[in-house]
């Protein structure tokens, strides 16, 4: 019987299209598909066309997928403005052209300015974390289509899907720069480059744990995970980004 795992419709004529769990535009594939019956067209156009639409076009995806060459869904390159100009991809990771708005134009053309400084932290840090909850969910609907209707997902479900919860909730965001700048230079991404992965503790905690080239997250899939202050990170490489 099919059922939405977000708002949790049982009308079967809701159910006609086929969810990457993984956005094909961050590397998902076929072998990122939700079982057919667990996400309704009512959710889906809801996640897409707001929610997940606004966290892909923000730091770090758009960013990941302009110096990658990563295409949109219309084949498309990718590009994103920011307040000194416009960066554009040009088709090959790496390689991406630059338009300075008409501020930084002319001191660009006369020598005066050389370099731009491109944005490195999200602005809307609260649609990239419902992103990546629903991603958490559907992970684990892909591996046990019972669990993920249990109470303790009440929250996270209605907060990826509604944007309501009652605690500060938070995601843990890794860049590995040396693996980027090594791919640059030889083109080649290790076999495991995508994945997803839900990690149980004795204590209750369940974790996603997604890897999207050069970028990882973790991210609870509870509520009112407390992180331990004992917990060092180092930025850029480490964010705790709490919304």
């Amino acid at each position: 019987m099919a059922k939405c795992i977000f708002c949790l419709t049982t009308d079967e004529t809701k159910f006609n299209t086929k969810e990457h769990i993984l956005p094909e535009s961050l590397g998902g594939g076929e072998w990122a598909i939700l079982p057919d019956g667990m996400f309704c067209d009512s959710c889906q156009n809801k996640f897409g066309s707001t929610i997940e639409q606004q966290a892909l076009a923000d730091y770090p995806f758009v960013n990941m997928r302009t110096m990658l060459g990563i295409p949109t869904k219309k084949n498309k390159a990718p590009w994103f403005k920011y307040w000194e100009g416009t960066l554009e991809s040009a088709g090959e990771a790496g390689k991406f052209t630059y338009e300075p708005n008409e501020y930084f134009k002319k001191a660009f053309e006369t020598g005066q300015k050389t370099l731009t400084i491109v944005p490195a932290m999200t602005k809307k840090p609260e649609m990239v974390l419902r992103t990546l909850l629903k991603i958490g969910l559907e992970v684990i609907a892909s591996r046990d289509k019972e669990e993920v209707f249990e109470e303790k997902f009440n929250a996270t479900r209605e907060y990826a899907l509604n944007g309501n919860k009652n605690y500060p909730w938070f995601y843990i965001q890794l860049e590995d720069i040396e693996m980027f700048n090594d791919y640059i230079r030889n083109k080649e991404w290790e076999d495991y480059h995508c994945f997803m992965d839900i990690y149980y503790e004795d204590n209750g905690l369940i974790t996603l744990h997604l890897r999207t080239y050069y970028l990882q997250f973790l991210v609870p899939l509870i509520e009112n995970v407390i992180l331990d202050p004992e917990n060092k990170f180092t930025e850029p490489e480490e964010r705790v980004i709490t919304v």
